[in-house]
């Protein structure tokens, strides 16, 4: 779904294509009835409560806000505020049904509802109680960590996260749960002392790495970690794209004074996919300025991204500059050994051991992401207890079949590009970049030998493919794999596992 900054649920209510955030008088009829939509929307979190569960109504719908006002005839408008386009689309997508049935069923069947992105309104109103004394600096005492203050759980007190952060803290992401490993060593030992020493071991951290290798886990312990040795600290965690709808919101309503107080005001801000700044000149010219008065403060600053500073297109070289300050590191995909100690821990975790020939096949199959190691622990667990079947191999091929299986049929040049990014830890767009350094030239030339040998792509086309390069630069990479193919056990046995992986025939000399 692209991004949007409001939308509709339902059939009552058709948002014009322009209308990004709610307007002025909206918001003015919104702030007349804020008491009563403040206790509107403790109804419509216990409807929702009961309509999902609970890990999923902690994620998306703590840090939300019910905005109330007067429709035609009587009727509802209902504005469900979030903080970005992020969490408005995956509400809308996956939830849209149960906001719609739930705030139905405290303001009635005529309600108007839909979902809009304003950051601002997400704070706590202004005539909320007050917080203790102590928590001017984190959560109220019994609230859950990054949940609105009074919510009281079982979690720690006074331990949490800053209102305007906009995730929810999991308590099964510490340090003492992240496995490490030979790819994942160094980043856990710099997030460690991160922690143990805000501010002072390494600012900014930097950490980067694809999708699944375990960044969330380290960003969230190293906050653990700074909140057992300061529960007052003040933490505010929140996504790139958060701090650029902030930013925008402020210039519209001429709030910078009160943006800046909220960003600078801080002892530890973590920005997750900092690589959103690409592109967006005014947002980093704010956040180098941001970023130099913590520093300079003292302050610790956590980055997080899909690629090095120095890869993030466009980005100002002043700012890679300051990123490259403190500790840059990378968070590798797993080897074999740690997959099987993740798949070892994961399914021990959840009572049931997985026998050995069933975790190395789960670990030998799923190579590059955690998360989907995880998750087909947990699926091929469930399966059994639903199914009263042992943990067996046959089991497991039968629960996670989708996920084990090669590609059926000739593989296209999509998969052969899937396939190399996922084997090398790579990005297409490095693969299609002018990059000479050998961790990109080696990936480039092994899928440009793959396509020539599996597709019927002509020289040219192969060239494409990758950047607009000519026929002859084809040649010599598809010779020159083949030598070393011939010559490195290495590079034979990297080759063989994508043929192997791309369900391609690797019968005839490679």
């Amino acid at each position: 779904m692209p991004p949007s900054d409001s939308t509709a649920i339902g059939p009552s209510l058709d948002v014009p294509p322009g209308e990004a955030r709610a307007p002025a008088q909206e918001k003015a009829n919104a702030t007349v009835a804020a008491s009563d939509a403040e206790g509107c929307w403790l109804r419509v979190q216990e409807a929702l409560r009961a309509r999902i569960v609970p890990e999923q109504f902690e994620t998306w719908f703590l840090q939300a806000r019910l905005l109330v006002a007067d429709g035609p005839e009587g009727a509802q408008d209902v504005s469900l505020a979030v903080l970005n386009s992020y969490t408005c689309d995956w509400i809308s997508k996956y939830y849209g049904p149960a906001v719609e049935s739930a705030v139905r069923s405290v303001l009635g069947k005529g309600c108007r509802v839909r979902i809009t992105v304003d950051p601002e309104a997400t704070v706590p109103p202004a005539h909320a109680a007050p917080e203790p004394a102590k928590t001017d600096r984190g959560a109220a005492p019994g609230a859950p960590i990054g949940a609105p203050n009074g919510q009281a759980t079982g979690l720690a007190p006074g331990a949490g996260l800053l209102w305007n952060s906009d995730v929810v803290l999991n308590h099964k992401y510490t340090f003492e749960n992240f496995v490490v490993g030979p790819c994942n060593r160094f980043a856990h030992a710099a997030a460690v002392g991160s922690g143990e020493r805000p501010g002072m071991n390494y600012n900014p951290f930097f950490l980067h790495g694809r999708v699944g290798v375990g960044k969330t886990h380290l960003l969230q312990a190293l906050c653990f970690s700074i909140l057992e040795r300061d529960p007052s600290a003040r933490i505010l965690y929140l996504s790139c794209e958060t701090f650029v709808n902030h930013f925008i919101s402020a210039l519209q309503n001429g709030d910078l004074d009160e943006f800046r107080t909220k960003y600078r005001n801080v002892d530890v801000l973590v920005v997750d996919d900092i690589h959103i700044l690409a592109n967006k000149e005014r947002t980093q010219e704010e956040f180098f300025h941001t970023f130099n008065t913590l520093y300079q403060a003292g302050k610790q600053l956590v980055l997080s991204s899909d690629s090095p500073p120095k890869d993030i297109p466009t980005l100002q070289e002043r700012l890679v500059s300051r990123f490259k300050w403190g500790m840059v590191t990378e968070v590798e995909p797993p080897c074999y050994e740690t997959r099987m100690a993740i798949v070892k821990r994961k399914s021990r975790d959840q009572g049931r051991e997985l026998p050995d020939a069933v975790a190395q096949l789960i670990a030998e199959q799923i190579d590059q992401n955690v998360r989907e190691l995880e998750g087909a622990v947990t699926r091929l667990l469930g399966f059994s207890s639903l199914t009263g079947k042992p943990l067996t191999l046959e089991l497991a091929r039968e629960a996670l079949g989708d996920l084990l299986q090669v590609n059926q049929g000739t593989p296209t040049m999509d998969d052969i590009i899937s396939a190399v990014t996922g084997k090398f830890g790579v990005k297409l767009s490095e693969l299609q970049s002018k990059r000479r350094t050998k961790s990109i030239t080696h990936p480039r030339q092994v899928a440009m030998f793959l396509a020539r040998r599996i597709t019927r792509h002509s020289l040219e086309e192969i060239g494409g493919f990758f950047g607009g390069r000519d026929h002859s630069t084809v040649i010599y990479a598809v010779d020159r794999v083949a030598k070393a193919v011939r010559s490195d056990p290495e590079v034979r046995e990297q080759v063989e596992s994508l043929l192997g992986r791309l369900g391609a025939p690797s019968d005839g000399p490679l």
